[in-house]
């Protein structure tokens, strides 16, 4: 290849050598702040682990809200918090199509929220974000499951190892998989005490 033809050669393919590289590095940033948000996890002090979710990785969270050891994020910058609310050891929080979590939310351990999906019907099995919302006083027991796009209503509880796959009504009572309605929840509304936690996790 003469000079010419390989000087026309590089300024085809530079654009595309360079763009393949910026996403590259763009890509490697991304997944090692997963990395490092993984391992503040596994602080076992909520002051530092607070302080690094606020104000390293932005989290936004408000006060008085705990958020116990080894919570493993995506996208944790669209990650939402209210007041009063507690999260519980090796929860699963996915922000990368907007998670909204409101106040005085207990959300107990190993529960998993997804925001983001595979469509299994696109000839590219692309993939599909949807927010998901869980408003005040919710409850979601041990080992629960939100699909991308639920919206979990005022006071509703979703039992421990349900799939939650459609929207949940405020104040009602949701189990199985996928979740079915089990019975209404009266109305209680109350403010959750974060103050007392278990100090190392």
């Amino acid at each position: 290849m003469n000079s010419e033809n390989w000087k026309k050669s590089m300024q085809k393919h530079l654009p595309s050598k360079i763009a393949k590289f910026v996403v590259f590095i763009c890509r490697s940033f991304y997944d090692f702040s997963i990395f490092l948000i993984t391992l503040t996890g596994y602080i076992p002090l909520h002051f530092i682990r607070q302080f690094l979710y606020r104000n390293i990785f932005k989290v936004k969270i408000a006060k008085k809200t705990v958020i116990y050891w080894r919570c493993r994020f995506f996208k944790p910058s669209r990650v939402y918090i209210g007041h009063h609310t507690i999260i519980g050891n090796d929860a699963f929080l996915d922000g990368r199509g907007g998670l909204f979590i409101g106040s005085n939310v207990n959300i107990s351990g190993e529960v998993r929220i997804f925001t983001a999906e595979h469509d299994i019907n696109s000839p590219t099995f692309a993939g599909v974000v949807n927010p998901v919302h869980i408003h005040d006083w919710a409850y979601l027991a041990t080992r629960a499951m939100i699909l991308p796009g639920v919206t979990i209503g005022e006071g509703a509880v979703i039992a421990a190892g349900a799939v939650v796959t459609k929207n949940v009504d405020p104040w009602t009572v949701v189990g199985g998989v996928p979740a079915k309605f089990i019975k209404e929840r009266p109305v209680v509304k109350y403010t959750l005490n974060t103050n007392k936690k278990m100090l190392f996790q």
